[in-house]
């Protein structure tokens, strides 16, 4: 009987070596594991802040972009109404300028005209005279 207390004393002690082994091993991983979920937990601090970051930056760079694109159409319209103006100005120019130099035809026409009319007219006028002076010079 001596021999079995004594096997079972040794697997008693020997269970026991194995339990409190099994019990530090435990220990130092719930120990390593706790760091592990620590440092990941500060490495997604981290990550967080420089997504944070990233998305200001984005959201910064969307805003100035937006900014851009409205000057941009802004620009356009106005050089866009600035083309049409432009066109509406050169067709008003060149029928101004054929209303122009039509009308200065016309009037040149007229002074012609007059003046010939006026060179006529005082023609006539200098032979009336003419047969005038004749009949008052000439004794009845």
């Amino acid at each position: 009987n001596k021999a079995v207390v004594s096997t079972q004393s040794t697997g008693e002690s020997a269970n026991r070596e194995k339990q409190a082994i099994l019990k530090q091993s435990i220990t130092e991983k719930f120990a390593r594991t706790a760091e592990q979920a620590k440092s990941l937990a500060s490495l997604q601090q981290e990550v967080a802040a420089v997504e944070k970051e990233l998305n200001c930056d984005i959201s910064l760079l969307r805003d100035r972009i937006d900014h851009c694109n409205r000057r941009y159409t802004e620009a356009s319209k106005r050089l866009s109404n600035a083309e049409a103006e432009y066109v509406a100005a050169k067709l008003d120019l060149h029928h101004c300028r054929e209303l122009k130099e039509g009308l200065e035809e016309h009037l040149f026409t007229i002074i012609k005209l007059n003046e010939t009319k006026k060179s006529e007219r005082l023609e006539a006028l200098y032979r009336k005279l003419e047969c005038l002076s004749a009949t008052l010079e000439s004794p009845s």
